[in-house]
């Protein structure tokens, strides 16, 4: 991300920057508040973000992302499409999510990608909300995809046009 970019993903008291491996353990961390029954540890979000067809993004306090961390995302490039693999925010209502996914939107893009996929659970209503207002649309459905506490829970597809 450039200066530039990050200068403008940014709300009030916050910013946007490239996730580096100094970033894991504390993602490990948000990951575990955010999303206990399936969150990723710090092996795997070392090797993410270390691949080269990924790219991924906190949202930290502070002008320059230097703070505490406040959500992060995280996209997979493949070819004309881009998976978003993760996404979570530590504030709600701030303009964080949306700008975490504008800029994977952005990362996808630069990428090649001309469309956006992501998985949701079904059950998720806020985060099914949130994408549906970001224009993506529900396409498919795996069912029982997600294993949570003895529960078998549907994961929707959805996808967003990028051009």
């Amino acid at each position: 991300m450039s200066a530039d970019a990050a200068a403008s993903a940014q709300g009030a008291g916050w910013a946007l920057r490239p996730a580096t491996l100094e970033d894991v353990e504390e993602i490990a961390f948000a990951e575990l508040e955010l999303f206990p029954d399936e969150s990723w540890n710090v092996f795997q979000l070392a090797a993410e973000i270390e691949h080269p067809s990924r790219r991924y993004v906190v949202a930290a306090e502070g002008p320059q992302a230097d703070g505490a961390l406040l959500g992060y995302a995280g996209i997979m490039l493949a070819g004309d499409v881009a998976d978003l693999h993760t996404i979570g925010t530590r504030r709600e209502s701030a303009g964080i999510g949306r700008a975490l996914l504008s800029w994977c939107e952005e990362q996808a893009r630069a990428g090649g990608a001309e469309r956006m996929l992501l998985e949701v659970r079904e059950d998720n209503a806020r985060a099914r909300a949130f994408y549906t207002a970001a224009g993506y649309r529900e396409i498919d459905r795996r069912r029982g995809y997600y294993r949570i506490r003895g529960r078998h829970i549907d994961a929707l597809v959805m996808e967003r046009p990028l051009t």
